[in-house]
């Protein structure tokens, strides 16, 4: 051919216009309706005490405060918080935007999994709708929301061995957003690290000395989240372990045991059921072997699975192992060149492996559908309906009593402290707990017109907790009902109990 016609011929190329890809245009829409139903269960989503929590620390306290003090009775590091304070303190946001903060981390996670995860779009179209992906960590404005968008960035990392910094970088991030991170940020280096031997002979100075720093960063890290991070005697999880260990074997029954946690976690993680969950996680741990890519997902899903039943463990923490495997299974997957090379046994094994996350995703969709329907008809939280009873009685203008850690919620929708009996909005997780229980002598002394009680156990709190304020001059004036949804059931209530002073009851001296 001549360079005339050659040039020809790319011109007529370069005149042509651009195939539109179809496919690309589909993950777009798909995102455009994720971001869609996210942002349309946030409108009924009615904020809880732990949401409303690392807001009112952020509000109420400064940054050197919060990092160098509150954290270690939080037992979380501060990276929330300091988003928190910066929206709060430089863009003035108010707490209406709390969600709208975590539904953007949410969409953008779930951009990487659509636009970026080696999946077919088969699985990672409904993977995005899955209960975790939209609605516990999306709606759910909680530092768990940034989760999944780090863990896929670390993903797409993972696999560029020549350029450490970058996932260095973002297990930094994970150290600094939650204890989970911490030790999903430990499995991802150490993982890495032992793919990089594979090819350290062949790295230059320059490159080692880069892994050596991106090292000494992340010790440092670590450590100066311990100095930060080590509990005092006097927080309230480890005086309440010691109560709990020192207390009668009758008392000690009432708090789930080892077995009983570890099976809610791995049910919650995966298919809802014990057995179909462990035999679920057996046989995608052993492609992950039969991979040579077994270590990220063995190692990250079992030690959370640990962390959940020997620390602590609430509902919302088992969506971590979830977000974990899924992005074990994004290390481990075949990329396009090496799924066209894989031979006839892989191939069926990886069919296999298919089937089995379809299970997990529909079930976890259908999930995520129910929750969704029910924040719809229900109230997550009964704080949004107490506090607007509060302002229509004109409670928040006079003292005020507020009981248990959920009145916090109520908190937040002031721009004060409304409770006189706490001397913080927000809720100190370090000893004395004074709105732990009911200050007999202070009720008496400040005569408080309305008095509030959180509780998570209505019925328990009708047998036993009102008739505490009934007997001293108190009538139930006022019930806010909420339902801690989680997946297709109720984790526990999230209710309030308001009280109002009889004019004639003014205490036992008078």
């Amino acid at each position: 051919m001549s360079a005339t016609s050659e040039a020809q011929s790319v011109v007529g190329e370069a005149a042509q216009p651009r195939r539109l890809n179809w496919w690309r245009i589909g993950d777009g829409v798909v995102l455009l309706t994720y971001a869609t139903v996210v942002l349309w269960t946030l409108r009924y989503h009615e904020k809880w005490a732990d949401e409303a929590q690392a807001w009112l620390i952020a509000r109420d306290l400064d940054l050197k405060t919060i990092w160098f003090h509150e954290l270690r009775y939080e037992g979380s590091p501060g990276l929330w918080h300091t988003i928190l304070w910066v929206a709060q303190h430089v863009f003035h946001a108010s707490y209406g935007a709390l969600g709208y903060i975590g539904a953007t981390f949410a969409i953008a996670g779930a951009a990487l999994l659509l636009f970026c995860a080696p999946f077919p779009r088969y699985l990672r179209w409904p993977l995005a709708f899955t209960y975790v992906m939209a609605y516990q960590y999306a709606v759910i404005a909680r530092p768990y929301t940034m989760l999944p968008l780090l863990a896929f960035l670390a993903a797409i990392f993972f696999k560029d061995v020549r350029r450490p910094e970058r996932i260095t970088l973002v297990l930094v991030v994970l150290c600094l957003l939650t204890m989970h991170g911490i030790v999903l940020a430990a499995c991802l280096g150490a993982a890495f690290l032992l793919e990089t031997l594979k090819e350290w002979r062949t790295f230059e100075g320059s490159l080692r000395r880069s892994y050596f720093i991106c090292g000494a960063t992340m010790l440092c890290v670590v450590l100066f989240l311990f100095v930060i991070l080590k509990p005092t005697s006097d927080v309230e999880e480890i005086a309440l372990r010691n109560q709990v260990a020192q207390a009668p074997a009758w008392v000690q029954a009432q708090f789930p045991t080892l077995g009983t946690k570890l099976t809610a976690v791995i049910s919650g993680a995966f298919l809802d059921w014990f057995v179909p969950s462990i035999i679920l996680w057996v046989l995608l741990a052993t492609w992950t072997l039969w991979r040579r890519r077994s270590i990220f997902f063995t190692l990250s899903t079992g030690l959370l699975v640990a962390f959940y039943g020997l620390v602590h463990g609430a509902a919302h923490h088992h969506g971590t192992v979830f977000v974990v495997a899924i992005t074990g299974m994004w290390i481990a997957w075949p990329d396009g060149g090496h799924r066209v090379a894989l031979r006839r046994i892989d191939r069926q094994e990886l069919l296999g492996v298919e089937i089995l996350l379809l299970i997990l995703i529909g079930m976890n969709v259908w999930d995520s559908a129910v929750v969704i329907k029910r924040e719809y008809l229900y109230p997550y939280c009964g704080a949004d309906d107490a506090a607007e009873y509060l302002r229509s009685v004109g409670a928040d203008q006079g003292p005020m009593f507020g009981l248990l850690f959920g009145v916090v919620a109520i908190q937040a929708q002031f721009d004060h402290n409304v409770f006189v009996n706490n001397p913080t909005a927000y809720f100190h997780h370090g000893l004395p707990l004074p709105t732990t229980t009911l200050d007999v002598d202070a009720l008496y002394r400040v005569k408080p017109q309305y008095v509030v009680a959180y509780s998570n156990d209505p019925k328990q709190m009708l047998a036993t907790g009102v008739s505490e304020l009934t007997t001293r001059g108190y009538e139930l004036a006022h019930f806010s009902d909420g339902y801690y949804l989680y997946k297709r059931s109720v984790f526990e209530r999230e209710v309030y109990f308001i009280f109002k002073r009889l004019p004639e009851q003014v205490g036992p001296s008078e």
